[in-house]
């Protein structure tokens, strides 16, 4: 399918009116400074359509909130049609999940990238050809890479989303979708071990190679 070429007709779609079966689901622009922003969504099919214009005043972060979500229905498509008009050239765009304090995404709050939904939904992008899932204890989020969005280009990227009240139902109500071109992975708890392990060895290296140098100045 080329994205491309449905981005204009689905942008102009977007600006039709919501019908009263799609009006449950409210999304609004939290913080960012978007230079353009609107969705669409069919309630029967769970597919919600996002239309997004990053400008030269859009920040780094961009977030989204969702409100009236029809919670335990399974999981739901999001479709993201984003416009970079920043000037500036985008090699990866993350999004990531926060429960309602903005506080993160932990395992217990109901809030996922549909890992378990049903049915499965992909997480492909027209320009971004690698999706890393980082689904830790305490966030939630994807970031897509591997592709250049130019200044002045589209891309489109789809994903599953899951609102679940598995816990507190205060915690996911409202819940943010936060999203970036430039938030880099955090590492996994061995990843950090690892590191933690290396900066000791280099330090203990640095100490060990002091002391012999002042060995052979005595």
């Amino acid at each position: 399918m080329n994205f491309k070429l449905i981005l204009p007709l689905a942008a102009i779609a977007s600006f039709g009116l919501m019908s009263a079966a799609n009006a449950a689901i409210v999304i609004t622009e939290d913080s960012g400074n978007l230079a353009a922003f609107s969705y669409n969504i069919d309630d029967e099919s769970r597919v919600i359509n996002i239309f997004e214009t990053w400008g030269p005043g859009t920040l780094e972060s961009v977030v989204l909130k969702f409100e009236g979500w029809d919670y335990n229905r399974e999981s739901w498509t999001v479709n993201k049609y984003v416009t970079n008009m920043t000037g500036s050239e985008w090699t990866s765009f993350s999004n990531e999940l926060l429960n309602a304090d903005k506080a993160g995404s932990p395992d217990d709050d109901g809030l996922s990238f549909a890992q378990f939904g049903v049915p499965e939904r992909p997480r492909e992008s027209d320009v971004f050809t690698t999706v890393v899932a980082d689904e830790l204890a305490d966030r939630d989020y994807l970031i897509f890479s591997d592709g250049l969005v130019a200044s002045g280009s589209d891309v489109f990227m789809t994903f599953g989303l899951t609102a679940r009240r598995d816990g507190d139902a205060d915690n996911v109500n409202p819940f943010y979708l936060r999203q970036s071109e430039t938030l880099a992975a955090v590492p996994e708890p061995a990843s950090w071990a690892m590191l933690i392990t290396g900066f000791g060895l280099v330090g203990f290296s640095m100490r060990r190679r002091r002391s012999t140098m002042a060995s052979v100045a005595a």
